[in-house]
């Protein structure tokens, strides 16, 4: 959203354009910092584990009542993936 108002008064005009400029540089730095701060986390860790990450999959299935895979069904797969030399990347 966007407001004109047209101002006669020079210095009114003048510290508010100020006011405006200096609201828009702390927001600026703050979206800078924010970006920093997610960037810098996510070069020391992962935020989650692999295992964390299959247990709110397994979680997350669950709740929406798909039954995990059997035994038999994923030694099948990981079969056809030797056959075929298909590879997941980590």
């Amino acid at each position: 959203m966007q407001l004109t108002i047209n101002i006669q008064y020079n210095q009114l005009k003048q510290e508010i354009n100020n006011y405006m400029s200096s609201q828009q540089k702390e927001a600026n730095e703050l979206i800078i910092q924010a970006l920093k701060a997610f960037f810098k986390t996510g070069q020391k860790a992962p935020l989650l584990s692999k295992e964390e990450i299959s247990k709110i999959v397994e979680n997350s299935q669950r709740i929406e009542g798909y039954e995990p895979v059997s035994k038999e069904l994923e030694l099948e797969v990981e079969a056809f993936m030797v056959k075929h030399n298909v590879k997941i990347s980590d």
